[in-house]
């Protein structure tokens, strides 16, 4: 979990869920819109006659890219940016984050965000897209402008596969669904006061490293009422993200474990949002089931 949330990619999918709208091949109303991108781990220059205006939500790919193409059951790596389409100002962006978005081409997206599924499938990686979603003033929402980069197209087990570790006793109880989706029942007593990392399943891949860039499926709940608060498994994909940027629960929590593991970990708030003054998570005991799927 990051120590500051990523929102933008929810958001994009939040956005192609809510609009319908089209999925073009250039041209339309997005085709003056040009994306230069330079080094990696830099921001693209974003280039369109200005103010960006269409009538309907519009996601274009802008650019071919000249990898693999994505396909079906594979997980996408993207890196996005918000664009103002009034003033082409650039605005949140991932593209110097650390690690890229991931999100599964599954039977999920296309139900959920059938506009995003059908931009992505068979895109070749290193492509670049432009989407746009007007505002709504009977709702008070403003016209959105995103631009993202397919970065990688992969094939990552959706659950770990590890071998079953014996449950030990007075910790949170772990059931979990046909496509490995847990739940997770909290004991009525007293939280542990100390880290807990503890495995369900023994992987048999790579040693993770505290420097390492992961890739989980992860449900979080909080000790006091057992209510989720946080889980990959809702969003239909993995999460990737630097275990030197989460909370020291998971920096701690992961590292030393290999690959293919399933871990509990319950986290006290020194260990978690502890010193985070005003989260809401603050002085929760935290209850993670973490599924480590890739680590490089």
């Amino acid at each position: 979990m990051r120590k500051v949330l990523a929102i933008l990619l929810p958001f994009l999918l939040f956005l192609t869920a809510c609009s319908g709208g089209d999925s073009t091949e250039g041209g339309g109303p997005l085709s003056s819109v040009k994306i230069e991108r330079g080094e990696d781990g830099t921001a693209p220059k974003v280039e369109f006659d200005e103010p960006l205006s269409a009538d309907e939500p519009t996601l274009t790919r802008v650019n071919d890219g000249d990898g693999n193409e994505l396909a079906e059951g594979q997980t996408a790596s993207i890196r996005l940016m918000m664009v103002d389409p009034e003033s082409g100002e650039a605005g949140q962006e991932s593209y110097t984050a650390e690690a890229a978005e991931d999100i599964a081409l599954d039977d999920a997206l296309k139900q959920g965000n059938e506009q995003m599924y059908s931009a992505l499938k068979g895109a070749p990686v290193g492509s670049d897209f432009a989407y746009y979603i007007p505002g709504d003033e009977e709702a008070g929402t403003e016209a959105q402008f995103v631009i993202f980069t397919l970065t990688d197209a992969r094939d990552i087990p959706k659950r770990a596969w590890g071998s079953d570790v014996a449950p030990v006793d007075g910790l949170p109880t772990v059931e979990l669904d046909d496509n490995g989706k847990p739940t997770i029942t909290v004991p009525k007593t007293d939280a542990p006061t100390e880290l807990v990392s503890q495995e369900l399943k023994t992987g048999d891949g790579a040693v993770v490293e505290a420097d390492d860039t992961v890739t989980v499926q992860y449900h979080g709940v909080k000790w006091s009422d057992g209510t989720v608060f946080d889980s990959s498994w809702e969003r239909n994909a993995p999460s990737t993200f630097g275990l030197d940027q989460v909370i020291s629960a998971w920096t701690d929590g992961l590292a030393g474990k290999k690959v293919g593991s399933q871990v509990l970990i319950v986290a006290p708030p020194a260990t978690a949002y502890g010193a985070s003054e005003g989260n809401e998570l603050q002085n929760e005991t935290l209850v993670f089931v973490v599924d480590i799927l890739e680590a490089k």
